[in-house]
């Protein structure tokens, strides 16, 4: 065993990386990190008992080398008889759609990819290409946005699924090894391109840290390390959390009856439990969050359209598209093909005999239904005990469903339901009643769009 196989697989040991049978799903660009990655797993996957899949990602960003990049990709696995799976999304499509920086964009894609890969092929984990250098860049890009101690964390060993082998790490010793074994890999111009902030860490500032320091980069880690045992410390206190149906809540007094100077971190804890990270969450959106808090009242909207708000005296969070209004009971009488806005719910309910076309953006649900199967008039109104809808073959109370959805009793009442004289016929977002469904004989069609009002 060389050297830095030697050191990884006791890297792996010591963090638990992997169980035995574990499919590692290893994202690989064809870089020397993520080669370095695929070639040492590959020949550790015996003695670590694990079935290993390569994951290559074409971000269409580079053309031509791109395209290089992964005809190398699923060259250098057939070699090795390695299964590789290849994917390819327009990132700068993504980035002008979403209007994101090319960085974030490229991210959110990656990742996307990487859990949609993971689940499809059964994967236990994902495996990154991350070094101790990528490491003391993270930190550093961090003390730069005057991040808190979760920042000064850095990346872990272990994150849910996410899994970095190569952490332990120096990108030197990787060269080393690759060129002293004669493994091919490729190099990614855009690492050069300074236009990104890593590429200005990594190229101007670095160079200039080691001079004053040769062993920064280890100093770094270290500093990561130590945020990391002085955070574990704090996390052993659990969070009396909530989960619900794409998100979760705690309540207020949780968060007041801690001294003020914890607040924030409570709230972090809260929202990294509930998102699952807070790279880009600033310290301005936690400060909004806890005056929602102190007032009992409002909303935050944070990237990835997750809601923060103050709901009956809880602080909630929430990734979910549900269309949630707040009101008392009520009812509103609808007439198709037509249009009926309601300011007070902040919603949009519009109904034709045509299909809907164009691109849906921003938070809208369509459907269609057999208008002939209804018992007119169609009605908008919120939830009613008793209420029941034909869902998967059966005849069910949806208090039961929303019981089995996460749907909780405090935001049941604050679901708009597209209904007739007789029974619930859509829950926008969650269901369709069966009875109402489209057939191939169906010959009145109603195809009906809720939206959330703007303005």
């Amino acid at each position: 065993m060389q050297a830095l196989e030697r050191k990884v697989y006791e890297f792996i040991r010591e963090h638990s990386l992997f169980a035995p049978r574990d499919v590692v799903l290893v994202a690989f660009s064809g870089g020397p990190d993520s080669t370095a990655l695929a070639e040492i797993l590959a020949r550790l996957r015996s003695l670590l008992n694990i079935e290993l899949l390569l994951l290559h990602l074409n971000h269409r960003l580079r053309k031509e080398e791109s395209d290089r990049d992964e005809a190398h990709c699923v060259r250098w696995a057939e070699e090795r008889g390695l299964p590789i799976i290849v994917e390819r999304r327009d990132v700068e499509a993504f980035c002008r759609l979403k209007r994101l920086s090319l960085e974030e964009a490229a991210r959110i894609v990656r990742y996307e990819v990487f859990e949609a890969c993971r689940m499809a092929h059964g994967a236990s984990c994902v495996a990154l290409g991350h070094t101790l250098d990528d490491q003391a860049e993270t930190v550093f890009m961090n003390i730069v946005r005057g991040t808190g101690l979760l920042g000064l964390c850095g990346m872990r060993p272990k994150e849910g699924v996410y899994v970095r082998p190569l952490l332990g790490v120096r990108r030197r010793e990787i060269r080393e090894f690759l060129e002293r074994e004669g493994i091919s890999f490729v190099e990614d111009s855009s690492n050069l391109d300074l236009r990104f902030l890593r590429n200005r860490i990594r190229h101007c500032v670095f160079p200039l840290l080691e001079e004053i320091n040769p062993r920064a980069v280890e100093a770094l880690a270290r500093l990561s390390l130590n945020a990391q045992e002085a955070l574990a410390l704090r996390e052993e206190k659990s969070l009396p959390l909530v989960q619900v149906h794409g998100g979760g809540g705690i309540p207020l007094d949780a968060v007041l009856l801690v001294p003020p100077p914890e607040r924030p971190w409570l709230v972090r804890q809260f929202l990294r439990e509930v998102r699952g990270t807070l790279w880009d969450v600033t310290r301005g959106q936690i400060e909004d969050i806890l005056h929602l808090v102190e007032r009992r009242k409002g909303e935050v909207v944070l990237p990835g359209k997750v809601r923060v708000f103050v709901q009956g005296g809880y602080l909630w969070a929430s990734s979910s598209p549900l269309p949630l209004v707040d009101m008392p009971s009520w009812s509103f009488p609808l007439y198709f093909p037509g249009v009926h806005a309601f300011p007070d719910l902040g919603v949009v309910l519009e109904g034709r005999f045509t299909p809907f076309s164009g691109e849906v953006h921003g938070a809208v649900w369509r459907e269609a239904l057999d208008y002939e199967q209804c018992a007119l008039p169609l009605v908008l109104r919120n939830f009613c005990e008793g209420d029941r809808m034909q869902w998967r073959g059966k005849e069910r109370k949806l208090k039961e469903l929303f019981e089995e959805w996460g749907i909780i009793r405090e935001w049941r009442r604050l679901l708009p339901l597209l209904c007739d004289q007789e029974k619930v016929l859509w829950i926008p977002g969650l269901a369709l009643d069966e009875r109402v469904r489209v057939q191939e004989n169906s010959k009145s069609i109603l195809h009906v769009e809720l939206r959330r009002r703007k303005g």
